[in-house]
């Protein structure tokens, strides 16, 4: 016989006392022989998360920031008054690109 532990967030701690060829089934289904690694499981990144490609966060799609407009008015030598929203600058930065 031997134990078996997982951790689960509803019940805690769990164990259970197996047979030598239960084990090798219950360690498929997530349980451990070892009662810290059970516990350590409980903050563990799961695979699929951990295996998924880091999130992009530059998106081409998104708006520009304040930063953005700022910089472009600035390299435009367009004279930018504080009080404008992000909405009037981008509309001042299209004009003077027009024409």
């Amino acid at each position: 016989m031997a134990l078996v532990y997982r951790w689960r967030k509803a019940h805690g701690l769990e164990y259970r006392n197996e047979a030598p060829h239960l084990v090798e089934k219950r360690l498929a289904e997530g349980w451990s022989t070892s009662k810290v690694v059970a516990i350590a499981a409980k903050t563990a990144v799961p695979v699929a998360a951990a295996a998924a490609p880091p999130h992009d966060v530059t998106d081409d799609d998104a708006p520009p920031t304040r930063d953005e407009l700022e910089r472009k008015a600035a390299e435009l030598r367009i004279k930018v008054d504080k009080r404008w929203g992000d909405k009037t600058l981008a509309e001042r930065i299209e004009s003077a690109l027009k024409g």
